[in-house]
Order: C-alpha cells, then structure tokens, then sequence
C-alpha cells in the first residue's frame, strides 16, 4: 500500500481497500433512522403517559440520544473489530504468515474506528430533529411539529437512499416515512389508553 500523501491520501487508500464510505452510509443510516425512531417514541410514550413536558422531553430524549451514541459506538466498534480480526486470521491462513503488524491490519483498525464513530454520531444528531421543537413551543404543539419534522427527516434520509441506489427516490422516502408512522400508531395503540 502507498504511503505517499499524508493522513489524507492514507484515509483514502484505507476506504477503498476496505470500501469505508458503503459502510459509512450504512452505519449513519441504520443509526440515524435509531436516534430518529427512538426519540419519536419517548415524545409518543410521554404523552401518551400525560408526562409531555419541555423537561421530561429535552433531559429523557438527550439521555435516550447520549445512551443511543454510547451503545451505537461501542457496538459497532466490537462488531467491526471481531470482523476484522476474523478477515486477518482468514489472510494469515491464506498466506501461512502472519499479519498482525502489516499495514492492511492498521487499515481493518482504522476502518472499525471511523465506522463506530459514524455509527455513534448519527443517531445522536437524529435524536436532535424530534427534540428541537421542544425549546421553541409549548409540549402539544411541538409534540405535532416534532412529529412533523421527524417524519420529513426519514423522508428525506429516504430520498437520498434512493438516489445512491438508483431507486424510486420518491417511493424510498416514502416507505421510510411509512416505517415512522407505523412506529407512531403502535406506541398510540398500545399506550394511548393509558
């Protein structure tokens, strides 16, 4: 592998031997839509418990997105690690050597480390996009702007989706939203007698 071009050239020799920007975008994906669920769901939970407060809202949906960040990280740090341990046991029993200080493991290192941190920062910027509203409005009215803007924000995840996949870029964003309304009548159905 090129050393030459600094950190830069070295990060971009790393995503493409271990194809990083694919499983960044899934990571931030899979994390965001998380962050973006989960919240939508405290603020459903609180209200359907008659506890829609700015409080409970703004320290139960920042502790969820913290908790969120944490676990994500850790997660996808250990998987990746696993994953890459196993991808280096494969190619040293391929090669009949080992490969433990050759440059394709710090590659596998790095890649696990940005993978876990994308994973981690995106379900706490999406947990965010619920809670915003909360510090502008009274509860019930940003309990429908939170919703609202939740719903937009899956949308548009869903757009770009489908963009990158050549798909219906329309129809992505709209199952994405879909996913959030179910999500939403669930909580209602099952708590909203409460």
């Amino acid at each position: 592998m090129n050393r030459t071009g600094g950190i830069r050239g070295k990060l971009r020799t790393y995503s493409e031997v271990t194809n990083l920007g694919a499983t960044a975008r899934r990571y931030f994906v899979i994390g965001a839509f998380d962050g973006a669920l989960t919240i939508l769901g405290v603020i459903l939970g609180a209200a359907a418990a008659g506890h829609l407060t700015v409080e409970v809202v703004l320290s139960a949906g920042i502790g969820g997105g913290i908790a969120l960040a944490i676990s994500s990280t850790v997660g996808a740090y250990e998987a990746e690690r696993i994953e890459s341990r196993l991808t280096q046991m494969d190619i040293e029993k391929a090669m009949l050597s080992d490969v433990a200080e050759s440059e394709y493991v710090d590659v596998l290192r790095v890649s696990a480390i940005v993978s876990a941190f994308i994973h981690g920062i995106a379900p706490l910027v999406a947990a965010l996009v619920p809670i915003v509203p909360f510090l502008f409005f009274e509860p019930r009215t940003a309990a429908v702007v939170s919703i609202t803007i939740t719903l937009a924000f899956l949308f548009v995840m869903g757009f770009f989706l489908g963009k990158v996949a050549k798909e219906a870029m329309t129809l992505t964003g709209l199952r994405f939203v879909l996913v959030g309304i179910v999500t939403a009548l669930i909580i209602v159905f099952l708590f909203g007698g409460a």
